[in-house]
Parts: C-alpha cells; sequence; structure tokens
C-alpha cells in the first residue's frame, strides 16, 4: 500500500525536485560557459602571441606590444611583416634621445613613431623644408622624419633626415625596428 500525501506534502516534493533540478541546470550552465571560455582563451592566447627575432610580442587592441630593454613599444606590424621592406641607413635610438624631433607631417605614421620614441625624444614639432608660413623651415642637420607618397615603401637616410615612403604604418614600423635593432 502507498502512503497517503496531503497536498502540502505534494507541494512541497514538488517544489524540492523543481528547486533540484533548476540547480542542476544552472549547475550545467555554469561548467559550460566555463568550458567554451577556457577553450576560446587559450585559442585567443596561441593567436595573440607570436615570438619574432627572439621577442614575444602579444596583441593588444590590433596593436603588437613588446618587451625591448625593459621598455614597452607597440607595432602595428610584426617583423616579418615589414622584413621586405628597404631600409637604408644608419639607424640608432641614441640619435633621437633628448633630442627635438621634426616631422614634415603628424599622419599615422608619425603618431606610432612618437608613440614608440615619445619618452626617449626631448620634444616634438612638426616643420617644413621649403618656404612655408605655418612651421620653422628645417634642413636635414636637424632630426626631420619626413613622409613621402610612393608606390613603392622605403625608409632611407639622408644626413639627419629620414625618409619614410609609401606606406606610412609599415614604413615607420620598419623604422622602428632597424631603430631598436629588430632586423
Amino acid at each position: 500500500m502507498r502512503k497517503i500525501i496531503t497536498k502540502e506534502e505534494l507541494a512541497a516534493k514538488t517544489r524540492r525536485n523543481q528547486f533540484l533540478l533548476g540547480g542542476a541546470l544552472i549547475i550545467i550552465m555554469i561548467i559550460s560557459t566555463a568550458g567554451y571560455s577556457w577553450l576560446d582563451g587559450n585559442n585567443k592566447n596561441s593567436e595573440n602571441k607570436q615570438t619574432e627575432k627572439g621577442i614575444d610580442f602579444v596583441r593588444q587592441n590590433e596593436m603588437w606590444s613588446a618587451q625591448i630593454g625593459g621598455q614597452n613599444f607597440l607595432f602595428t606590424y610584426l617583423p616579418s611583416e615589414v622584413e621586405n621592406i628597404s631600409v637604408n641607413g644608419s639607424f640608432n635610438l641614441a640619435n633621437y634621445s633628448r633630442q627635438v624631433v621634426y616631422f614634415n607631417s603628424i599622419g599615422i605614421g608619425a603618431t606610432e613613431v612618437l608613440d614608440n620614441l615619445g619618452s626617449f625624444i626631448l620634444r616634438y614639432q612638426q616643420a617644413c623644408t621649403e618656404n612655408c608660413t605655418d612651421f620653422p623651415v628645417k634642413s636635414c642637420n636637424s632630426n626631420f622624419i619626413i613622409f613621402e607618397n610612393s608606390d613603392e615603401t622605403k625608409v632611407y637616410k639622408n644626413q639627419s633626415c629620414v625618409y619614410i615612403a609609401g606606406d606610412e604604418q609599415k614604413g615607420a614600423d620598419a623604422f622602428l625596428y632597424k631603430i631598436l635593432g629588430i632586423n
């Protein structure tokens, strides 16, 4: 014989079963979410880390971050992505340390150079090479970085002028890698 159950006992049993079922579903959801994020996190970490030229690069907000000589540097491109860009001339970070650096334009390339060299240089200023009224006229006796339009991306030096022709960001990264001795 079965025991007679009152409505209150039946309601309590139903509530307890619903509570246990709900709790089990919540635990399953938490475990599956944690498992997915763990797997996705491992995939992202492998995609967001690269080692090139003995330096670890970590992808952060569309930029590659690297610790070089105890300093943090940011690049748009990895060294392997700019290794085919011709970089001619002798470049050294000491040439820019505590010096004024001039730019013919402040665009995306100049911004990338300043983001990386800003803590080393004394200050920067926009300048021009010929007659102009808005900015000082500078020659290649100054640390002058000149961005040029060109179909070919290349970096070259004439006295203290650095010419970055073509793609500003790729040229700026190639220039920065050369200054930092990563080539």
